[in-house]
């Protein structure tokens, strides 16, 4: 009787496991979106029920936009140096895996989207700061989608940090595995 229901009772653990790996569930089971984004929105509550915040909150959505527009130029800066630092080697490796250099940038595309988004809508909403401000739901929408973002890229920005060590840790590593195992044929070849 166990046996049979050993299976079964692994299949919704099977079944989730599969969808946190899935495109969709990759970003949205990570920390940062689960901590990032409600976080965010809990922010937007203070300028909607505090009027005294709700005045100075169109300089805060500036610097929100201003600090988003910076992870996007640091997730640039990382892309740009993961690619420059992949060995022949290790780039012999990503086109044989299924999603090759392109499933090792996706994060970094999806950190810059989130960054972008957060930049373009706090610049929006400060802009139309004035017209919203004497709006409740308006105030918390224009405030808790921006920084509930920046949040959300704040957190994919560690995650990309970490990411990049450890792609380019495995690059170097694949590539001392390469030279020794040309050196060991190349020794063979003497021997011969």
């Amino acid at each position: 009787m166990l046996t049979s229901m050993t299976p079964a009772a692994s299949q919704p653990a099977e079944k989730e496991r599969a969808w946190r790996y899935s495109r969709v569930g990759s970003i949205v089971a990570s920390p940062d979106f689960y901590v990032g984004v409600p976080v965010g929105v809990a922010c937007g509550l203070i300028p909607a029920f505090s009027l005294a915040a709700a005045s100075t909150t169109q300089t805060v959505l500036l610097g929100v936009s201003a600090v988003a527009g910076a992870l996007v130029a640091l997730v640039l800066t990382a892309v740009t140096v993961l690619v420059a630092v992949i060995t022949p080697t290790f780039a012999k490796m990503l086109d044989k895996t299924p999603n090759g250099l392109a499933g090792i940038l996706r994060p970094y595309h999806w950190v810059m989207r989130i960054s972008a988004a957060s930049c373009g809508l706090g610049v929006i909403s400060a802009l139309a700061w004035p017209a919203m401000q004497a709006v409740g739901i308006l105030r918390f929408t224009g405030t808790s989608i921006p920084i509930a973002l920046l949040l959300w890229g704040l957190g994919g920005c560690l995650q990309i940090i970490n990411l990049t060590g450890k792609t380019i840790n495995q690059s170097r590593r694949i590539e001392q595995i390469d030279e020794r195992s040309r050196a060991l044929k190349t020794a063979r070849t003497a021997q011969n």
